[in-house]
């Protein structure tokens, strides 16, 4: 009955919802929270053609809403992670599709965009955590929606056959109903995630590229590209797309969108080129290719996208080289959760030695020390300063030999200079 909402009323809704939102002390059950933002997420609704929602003029209009709104969803965004119900898992996902409706419904005010970065500035550990929970959500909804299609592509095509049994046919009627009934859920969650992933990028570049994050990012968005445009994209290719919600064209445009955000961060370059399981020169030449050709995009976007892929291919390059300058790493030198190289050693209270990134990316969704599951954080780690100072000596050391031996094969005729050549070609090709 939106009539009945006069300015005094729509005003006091709003207060009332972030307040609530705001201070966990007040509300704890986390379903009665819920409903707080199904009311902020309801007043959005337009309820008449071309009349915004109900609280929309005072969610853009309240200097309280602009201040406090922001934070008031993402803290409730972090906080259903865990509700204490068999339901959790699939819950915060409801609750989550409306926070993400809300934010866009506002996201064209600069207030909230100026409170988004105060939120990253001021109160990193917390903004942190939020990001970790995007990437998380992403990971999950789009590897659950993508997977469901090449199965869904071959019962349709087997169904299409008519050379089965009634009872197989049934079968297979029945099962392509349960895929499609979990692909169309799946995907509506993905684009929202993904649609407000290219938001926060756009606005923000330094929380996505901290180390803790910034290589699970590159790796998502490397392997969700390859999905679309690599080897096996052809499997996807089912009847009526659009009836999963699912827009490949759309999806593609997207990652595009937030490689293009983050693009100016040299540590998100390296961190695309060195993921050893889904980079490839060859799919982001295609995607560039479906980019042009099949979707809207702006001809500057597209060729901010060639010339970020080409720095993908030259860090690509001098990363294989690197490696293979530096050899068989030491035991001692080798994080035993990555199995890297460690550039930033820190002990553990369970007297365990990782790379700090490798720790402050586990306890982001797990705060227990990993090897006897106790409690921790972050502040629990202790600097091995002598094995990084041991570490930093080796790498020059064996930076300094690969060097001299390469300078000895140039004067010897080239030999050294044809390595590199072969490498070059090889990633190329």
């Amino acid at each position: 009955m939106p009539d009945i909402v006069d300015g005094v009323m729509g005003d006091e809704l709003v207060v009332l919802c972030v307040s609530f939102l705001q201070c966990s002390e007040f509300i704890k059950n986390p379903y009665l929270k819920a409903s707080l933002v199904s009311l902020l997420f309801y007043g959005t609704w337009e309820f008449q053609r071309g009349r915004a929602g109900i609280l929309v003029p005072f969610l853009k209009g309240s200097k309280f809403a602009n201040n406090y709104l922001l934070h008031a969803l993402l803290k409730f965004y972090i906080e259903c992670e865990s509700t204490g119900m068999h339901t959790q898992f699939y819950d915060k996902f409801n609750i989550r599709y409306e926070i993400f409706q809300v934010i866009k419904t506002v996201w064209d005010m600069p207030a909230y965009h100026r409170q988004l970065t105060r939120e990253s500035e001021t109160n990193r550990a917390f903004f942190v955590r939020f990001v970790n929970l995007l990437l998380n959500d992403a990971t999950y909804v789009l590897d659950e929606a993508l997977s469901k299609f090449p199965r869904i592509h071959t019962l349709e095509f087997e169904l299409k056959g008519g050379q089965l049994s009634q009872e197989d046919k049934q079968k297979k009627e029945e099962e392509l109903q349960r895929l499609a009934d979990q692909a169309t859920s799946y995907m509506q969650l993905a684009n929202e995630t993904l649609a407000m992933m290219k938001l926060f990028t756009k606005a923000l570049l330094q929380p996505f590229t901290m180390p803790e994050i910034v290589q699970r990012l590159a790796s998502m968005l490397n392997y969700n590209l390859s999905t679309l445009a690599g080897p096996k994209c052809n499997n996807l290719k089912v009847d009526n797309a659009e009836k999963y919600h699912f827009r490949p064209r759309e999806l593609l445009s997207d990652f595009v969108d937030i490689y293009n955000n983050l693009g100016s961060s040299q540590a998100f370059v390296e961190a695309v080129a060195t993921d050893g399981r889904s980079y490839s020169p060859q799919v982001f030449e295609k995607a560039a290719m479906i980019a042009q050709n099949r979707t809207s995009k702006d001809p500057a976007e597209l060729q901010a996208f060639n010339a970020l892929r080409t720095q993908f291919q030259q860090a690509y390059i001098i990363a294989m080289q690197a490696e293979m300058d530096l050899g068989e790493i030491p035991d001692e030198f080798e994080d035993p959760i990555s199995a890297e190289l460690m550039k930033d050693p820190v002990l553990l209270p369970s007297k365990q030695i990782v790379d700090r990134s490798t720790i402050s990316q586990h306890l982001l969704s797990d705060p227990m020390d990993p090897f006897t599951r106790q409690p921790m954080t972050i502040d629990d780690v202790i600097p091995d300063v002598d094995l990084k100072a041991r570490i930093d000596a080796w790498k020059a050391e064996r930076i300094a030999a690969a060097a001299q031996a390469a300078l000895a094969g140039q004067d010897s005729g080239g030999g050294g200079g044809g390595g590199g050549g072969d490498l070059m070609d090889t990633s190329e090709g």
